[in-house]
């Protein structure tokens, strides 16, 4: 069986979305200075790298990351290569022709190149689902969403309203952000994906891993 790492490597260099920190590792102890072991303070936002979103992140009053469920994040998923310049409709979700067993979607785009190179700078250009593509998707017998950069929808979605992460966390749709899939062809995988269980969080950190079908 093969496993593929589709998670991001924490380091201070990361993209993170504008005006939030980059991850930060702070030395506490160290065996070298005379402690007893190594010990570091790990700082970072919880939408850092990859991570999941509970409804708390846009849904005021939703459940928060210690809530999220698991069998969502376990099992069969569809992953679906995208090499347009936009955005992703449901017009081209629809050519997809996706069957009914498939409840889990992941999106490889141009942005896994990002991962790839070890880029250093946020892109705010960077390919992302449509409020169609939102609507298509949470139309459906969907558990989860997964897409290879910061958001799953376009930088600057603030004023529509997020109008995607709505329609997904509204209808408990586990929406995965920051997956690495440059290594990722097209097809079936099982997927694990097991976010950090941070009371009250309204992001979850997680170590995602996908098993070649």
């Amino acid at each position: 069986m093969k496993i593929i790492d589709v998670t991001l490597t924490l380091r201070p260099d990361m993209p993170t979305w504008p005006g939030q920190p980059a991850p930060s590792l702070t030395p506490h102890s160290r065996i070298a200075q005379g402690g007893s072991s190594n010990v570091s303070i790990l700082s970072l936002g919880d939408h850092t790298g990859t991570h999941v979103d509970p409804p708390l992140h846009m849904l005021e009053g939703g459940y928060a990351a210690e809530r999220l469920p698991l069998p969502p994040m376990f099992g069969l998923c569809r992953v679906l290569r995208y090499d347009g310049d936009g955005h992703i409709g449901a017009a081209w979700l629809e050519r997809q022709s996706l069957p009914s067993s498939v409840s889990r979607v992941l999106f490889r785009t141009r942005n896994s190149e990002h991962w790839r190179r070890g880029d250093n700078e946020f892109d705010k250009t960077f390919t992302a689902l449509d409020p169609t593509a939102g609507a298509w998707l949470a139309a459906r017998d969907i558990v989860l969403v997964g897409v290879d950069y910061l958001s799953i929808e376009p930088f600057g979605s603030s004023p529509i309203g997020h109008p995607v992460h709505k329609a997904l966390l509204g209808k408990g749709v586990i929406v995965v952000e920051g997956l690495d899939l440059h290594e990722v062809d097209p097809g079936d995988y099982d997927i694990a994906c097991l976010p950090l269980k941070i009371l009250a969080g309204d992001g979850a950190p997680a170590r995602v891993v996908l098993m070649r079908r």
